[in-house]
């Protein structure tokens, strides 16, 4: 057991060491900084840098230089999600200041479990095409975790600021040492040491919540103006960038007039003027406009989020479940915010914010200012890696076209966090974190999800082997789909030769053909649903104890067991209780 696991151990060092040799042949090179299509040209990865983007030359490469052919294929820079939280899992518990559930899942165990699950979420944003994450506010325990993990090659670049300095700390997050995520700033010398305590731990920049509580907002703004800029100041002496969350019109102004080099989130609260676009443009302030975050919240909490199949397939199970099981676990609680949200979310039509955020993307967007594409992933609803996709499509919705995608999602997430000659766009001396995708994605945003294979510090990926599903990953996933009502994501995690048993051993079905037709009816039914009671895991098989709900009544509940056996990375027998 030692040998091997030393062998594992010998084998994980040479994969991180061994310098990466790529040359991808005759494609067709997406240069976002020119907005051209470059056809039949060859690009060159050495020692994870970009080396040559030549047509017709040939070349003299090292020994193990693995050589791709690029015809028929595009190949476009890896996309940043430029506004990320680590410290919240897209889950319903991630922000018990919004609902408070901590009676159900206390926010140490909550914070426990991102860390332990931060991995996987950073190869879910891989295999997604996203080799770029920006965290605009974390804490100090996930600065030192990125520490750990940045010099891996399947994962993606991280930029992280610590803690988010503030003027107002949500009682939910005091007194939490080193996983707090805010830091609390009431004079200018809190704000200088608040910034020279992130540089000690190796915030690759700092991040400012600039929150007004007070009737008159721009009394409010004003008043805490002098931290704001004191905050700003002291980064800038250090050669840090400074990010800050501003919401209105008078804090976005104040905080660029301050200083800030990139204003995450929209100015929800008027349409922005001529004067305020031309003082974007001036400072070179980078702007992300997280449409999508908001009415995020207001869809989970009214119980009106839909899964797509592309987030049931992708998104992590753990947290998309607790998003599907609400209202659970407190019924009555949840009953105060559905009656409160929901007839608002029923009519499905744009809110007074939602249509001012689209006007003043536009606006900026056709003005010059440099736009970058971010989710706030982490918050409730907005899923780490398959929310992004949600936001480049209201991004369009909006009026950008698909070269101003194409830059918000690449070369302009770099410009945010200063990177722009690191990564960001296929060019001389940049990583090579490159996707070739197999259909134009000029065309569509749908093309956007088509990767052939993932190109990330210059090593090759196949999407589907960078995320690894476990058993109870697997089981997981096919419970949301059943309570989602999608048939195609239910079966996803199915072998073709699925075997269905009683628990007496009389076969009942046999492959995934066969449970298409008799599964169908879960998309008839909008009141089914499966609870689980328990769950036991052994190795390669996973037992659950449910409780199904045949309407939203709790009358004629029935109680069953499924034991699920996992082989080659698929559910190949079930076994039902009778």
């Amino acid at each position: 057991m030692k040998e091997r696991l030393a062998l594992l151990l010998f084998l994980l060092i040479i994969q991180t060491c061994v310098p990466a040799q790529v040359l991808v042949r005759n494609t067709n090179v997406v240069d976002v900084e020119n907005k051209k299509i470059l056809s039949g040209y060859n690009v060159v990865v050495l020692d994870g840098r970009i080396t040559s983007i030549d047509k017709d030359k040939q070349y003299k490469l090292p020994p193990g230089t693995e050589v791709i052919d690029g015809s028929g294929k595009w190949l476009m820079p890896g996309l940043t999600d430029a506004h990320v939280h680590f410290f919240q899992s897209g889950g319903l518990y991630a922000r018990p200041d919004v609902i408070d559930l901590r009676k159900y899942q206390p926010y140490g165990k909550e914070i426990k479990w991102v860390h332990d699950n931060m991995e996987d979420f950073l190869h879910r944003y891989t295999a997604a095409g996203i080799t770029s994450v920006i965290d605009v506010g974390a804490t100090f325990n996930f600065l030192q975790q990125r520490d750990s993990l940045v010099t891996r090659p399947g994962l993606p670049v991280v930029s992280m600021t610590g803690p988010l300095l503030t003027t107002w700390l949500p009682g939910a997050y005091k007194d939490l040492g080193n996983d707090g995520p805010f830091i609390l700033i009431k004079t200018r010398d809190d704000a200088v040491r608040a910034v020279q305590e992130q540089l000690k731990f190796g915030a690759d920049f700092i991040k400012i919540w600039y929150i007004v509580l007070d009737s008159n907002i721009e009394a409010g703004a004003r008043k805490n103006y002098e931290f704001v800029k004191a905050a700003i100041d002291e980064a800038h002496k250090n050669s840090k960038r400074v990010a800050v969350h501003a919401m209105e019109r008078i804090t976005a102004q104040l905080a660029v007039e301050a200083g800030a080099d990139y204003l995450v989130h929209s100015v929800t609260n008027e349409v922005i003027s001529n004067e305020f676009v031309q003082l974007l443009k001036k400072k070179n302030t980078v702007l992300c406009p997280t449409l999508v975050v908001e009415g995020n919240y207001a869809r989970v909490l009214s119980r009106n989020y839909h899964f797509s199949t592309y987030e049931l397939d992708h998104a992590h199970p753990f947290t998309s479940s607790t998003i599907i099981d609400y209202p659970w676990p407190d019924t009555s609680l949840a009953g105060n915010y559905i009656t409160a949200l929901r007839s608002r979310e029923q009519t499905g039509e744009p809110t007074k914010a939602d249509t001012i955020m689209a006007i003043n993307l536009k606006k900026m967007a056709d003005a010059g200012v440099t736009i970058a594409t971010g989710t706030d992933a982490g918050n409730i609803g907005t899923q780490h890696s398959t929310s992004y996709f949600d936001e480049l499509k209201a991004m369009q919705q909006a009026g950008l076209n698909t070269w101003q995608l194409l830059e918000a999602s690449t070369i302009n997430g770099a410009k945010a966090v200063g990177q722009e000659k690191e990564w960001g766009s296929i060019a001389k001396n940049k990583w090579g974190n490159m996707l070739l995708l197999n259909a134009n994605p000029l065309d569509s945003l749908a093309n956007w999800k088509k990767i052939d294979r993932v190109i990330n510090k210059g090593r090759i990926y196949f999407p589907d082997s960078l995320v690894v599903a476990t058993p109870v990953i697997l089981v997981q996933q096919q419970l949301n789909a059943y309570n989602a009502h999608d048939l195609e994501a239910f079966l996803a995690p199915y072998a073709a030769d699925v075997e269905i048993y009683s628990t007496s051993g009389k076969l009942q079905m046999k492959g995934k053909e066969e449970m298409r037709k008799q599964y169908s009816f879960i998309t008839r039914m909008p009141g089914l649903y499966c609870r689980l009671v328990n769950r036991i895991v052994s190795g390669n098989t996973v037992i659950d104890h449910e409780e199904i709900w045949l309407s939203s009544k709790p009358a004629n509940l029935q109680y069953g067991a499924a034991i699920y056996v996992i082989e080659k990375g698929k559910i190949s027998k079930v076994y039902f209780s009778d």
